[in-house]
C-alpha cells in the first residue's frame, strides 16, 4: 500500500515539474528578440512580448519612466524621446481600388480585411468588412455591404458610370443608381442595361448607354413632368409622373413623333 502511495506522489511531483517546465518554455518563446535601436543607450529593463517592446527610459530630468511601443508598426530606428519609446510609423496599407469608394467612407485595411462604412439605399451608413485579398474583380457597395463581383457574373453591369455614381443595384432588366451631376448634386436614375451593348455612362446625373445624349433629346412638354430622360438608339426613355404623383418608367420610339412628345399620365406619347 505504501509503495503505491509513494509511486503516486512521485508521479504527481513529476507532472508538476513537467508543467512548470512547459510554462517556462512558453514564457521564453513569448519573449521575442530585443530589437536594435538608439533607445538602448538611455533605456534599461528591456522586454519583448509578441510585438510589444517595454522598457524603462530616462527623461531629460533624469527620471526613469516605464514606456512601451508596438514594434510591428515601427520603421527604422527606435529611440528614447524624453522617456518615451518612439519610432517612425510604417505607412498604413493602401486600400484596394473599386467603385465602393464612391459611396463608402472611413476606409482602412486591417490584415486581410477591408473595412469601411458604406451608405445603403435608405441613406444610412453601415459598418462592413470584406476579405479583399481573394477578390480579383470590382469591389462595390451592395446596399451598404462591401461585395466582390464574382467571376460567374457580376451583380452590376460594367461601365464608366461607376466612377461618379453610387448605391447602384439591379432589379430585373433595370440598373438603378444615384449619379452626380455637373452641379455636384446626386440624382436617382435608372436604365435598361440589358439592351445596352456599349458603355453605360453618367451624363450629368443620368445613366445613358453609349455617348452622352445631352441636348439631343426630342422637344415636347414631357420635359416639364419627366426626369432621367435619355436615348437608347431610336428609343426615348424617361421616368414620368402620373396623375397620382408617382413616377413611372416609360419609353417610346421618338423618331415617329414629328411634332414632339407629351406625358400622358406617366406614359410618353406623340403629340
Amino acid at each position: 500500500m505504501n509503495i503505491k502511495l509513494n509511486t503516486l506522489k512521485i508521479i504527481r511531483v513529476f507532472s508538476i515539474v513537467l508543467a512548470l517546465s512547459a510554462l517556462s518554455s512558453l514564457s521564453v518563446m513569448a519573449q521575442s528578440k530585443i530589437p536594435d535601436g538608439s533607445y538602448k543607450k538611455t533605456c534599461r529593463n528591456f522586454h519583448v512580448i509578441g510585438d510589444m517592446l517595454t522598457a524603462s527610459c530616462e527623461n531629460e530630468k533624469g527620471q526613469w519612466l516605464n514606456t512601451k511601443v508596438n514594434v510591428a508598426f515601427c520603421e527604422g530606428d527606435i529611440r528614447n524621446d524624453n522617456g518615451a519609446l518612439k519610432c517612425k510609423q510604417k505607412p498604413a496599407p493602401k486600400p484596394p481600388a473599386g467603385s465602393y469608394t464612391n459611396s463608402c467612407r472611413d476606409i482602412k485595411v486591417k490584415g486581410k480585411q477591408l473595412q469601411a462604412s458604406c451608405e445603403n439605399r435608405n441613406g444610412k451608413w453601415k459598418q462592413t468588412s470584406l476579405k479583399y485579398k481573394n477578390c480579383d474583380r470590382d469591389i462595390w457597395n451592395d446596399n451598404g455591404v462591401l461585395s466582390c463581383s464574382k467571376k460567374n457574373g457580376s451583380k452590376l453591369p460594367k461601365g464608366s458610370y461607376k466612377n461618379s455614381c453610387k448605391n447602384s443595384y439591379t432589379e430585373g432588366k433595370r440598373l438603378y443608381s444615384k449619379c452626380e451631376n455637373r452641379n455636384g448634386k446626386w440624382k436617382q436614375t435608372s436604365i435598361n442595361y440589358k439592351k445596352c451593348d456599349r458603355d453605360i455612362s453618367n451624363d450629368n446625373g443620368v445613366l445613358v448607354c453609349g455617348k452622352s445624349s445631352s441636348g439631343k433629346i426630342p422637344p415636347g412638354s414631357y420635359k416639364d413632368s419627366c426626369k432621367n430622360i435619355y436615348k437608347e438608339g431610336n428609343t426615348l426613355e424617361a421616368d414620368c409622373k402620373n396623375n397620382n404623383g408617382k413616377w413611372k418608367h416609360s419609353s417610346i420610339r421618338f423618331k415617329e413623333c414629328k411634332n414632339g412628345l407629351w406625358n400622358d399620365n406617366g406614359k410618353l406619347r406623340c403629340n
